[in-house]
């Protein structure tokens, strides 16, 4: 298979089929239900990460290896400044979530009580 995808630029579904057939990946069944005319994937991030994933997943293997594997860099690096986003975002409302927790907590204990 490597020297496969190392010597042509083989379409996407070429490459997804021939790994749904691997009885080593059986267990992803999803490779055998994927609509290739229409990806669509829904994710609990961001519009535009979505449609970052979305056009990953539509350029993959359109192209000779190399410049696949410098459109795979790209998104890495693309999510991985969405990972810090995230993660600034989680540091400044963390704290807020607590908070109301405890408060929410010790207004039900003040109207029980």
């Amino acid at each position: 298979m490597c020297a496969e995808l190392s010597f042509s630029a083989s379409s996407t579904e070429k490459i997804i089929s021939r790994l749904a057939a691997e009885p080593s990946l059986s267990h992803l069944y999803f490779l055998k239900e994927i609509d290739f005319e229409n990806i669509s994937i829904k994710t609990p991030l961001d519009s535009s990460d979505n449609e970052q994933i979305n056009l990953l997943f539509k350029e993959l293997g359109k192209s000779d290896v190399e410049s696949t594997v410098a459109l795979i860099n790209s998104f890495r690096e693309s999510m991985q400044l969405s990972h810090k986003k995230y993660e600034e975002n989680y540091r400044s409302h963390y704290k807020l979530c607590i908070a109301f927790g405890v408060l929410g907590g010790l207004a039900v204990t003040v109207i029980l009580v």
